[in-house]
């Protein structure tokens, strides 16, 4: 299989080919946010891009909850912000969620048609890594960025992705910008709540008074679980567990990785 990574969704109108398998990257916070979510048996996301978007899809399932935030703040009104801190299993447990985030859920969007889409974090990092060679497809990793802008953060957790993959001896043909992401992971993983204080929107969070949520970002394989977005909505798919079936409870599938 050929993997590549692309610094910023936008780079998605020059590839040459359609590849039905990606992942997404928004270590600060939406995928982070979102791997909690499952983590704590969430039954649904669904991403949406805008606010009003999002307040149109909770009048069709007022039922579900309405998070998201702009500018790192939770938008008001809403019952959840971004922050993975909020997503307990008190909060989201068996309930359906619609989120909408300045970045994370317009790459989601942007990335969706016609794909199988894995969200990725620091959090599963090889949980995604073994998912992606299970499908034995040609793949993107697809970071976020902010607001059309490098994410190093971003970066470093794709690098950190297919560090694993090539770890687990897998025959994977990596593209420069797969490439590129290992070598950033090479540098900077040693230090991932570091990284993650240094970098320009690590440094936002902190100064909005959210630096905790750094701290639940940085954490490495931590789960198992991997929610993959298909058709728009987002579901929990884990190694040994059929698509839409029980999702994994918290710390269920949890395990020590080197």
């Amino acid at each position: 299989m050929r993997l590549d990574a692309l610094f910023l969704p936008r780079e998605l109108d020059a590839r040459p080919r359609p590849e039905r398998v990606a992942v997404v990257i928004d270590v600060i916070r939406a995928t982070s946010t979102i791997v909690t979510a499952f983590r704590h048996r969430v039954r649904s996301v669904l991403p949406v891009a805008s606010v009003e978007e999002a307040r149109q899809a909770h009048v069709s399932a007022p039922d579900a909850l309405l998070a998201g935030e702009r500018g790192g703040q939770r938008i008001s009104g809403f019952d959840l912000g971004n922050s993975p801190r909020e997503f307990t299993p008190e909060a989201v447990g068996n309930r359906d969620v619609v989120l909408t985030t300045s970045n994370g859920t317009k790459t989601l969007r942007a990335v969706g048609e016609g794909r199988a889409v894995a969200i990725g974090a620091f959090l599963n990092r090889s949980a995604v890594g073994r998912w992606l060679l299970a499908r034995r497809e040609d793949a993107l990793i697809v970071c976020s960025g902010y607001e059309g802008i490098f994410s190093l953060e971003d970066a470093v957790c794709a690098g950190a992705v297919v560090d694993r993959m090539v770890w687990e001896g897998a025959s994977v043909t990596l593209g420069d910008g797969a490439q590129a992401c290992q070598v950033l992971w090479a540098r900077y993983g040693s230090d991932v709540p570091g990284l993650l204080r240094s970098t320009g929107w690590g440094r936002h969070i902190v100064g909005i008074g959210l630096g905790a949520d750094l701290d639940v970002c940085a954490q490495v394989d931590i789960t198992d679980v991997v929610p993959v977005m298909t058709g728009g909505r987002i579901a929990g798919e884990a190694p040994g567990f059929r698509p839409g079936g029980m999702f994994p409870a918290a710390g269920g599938l949890d395990s020590e990785r080197p």
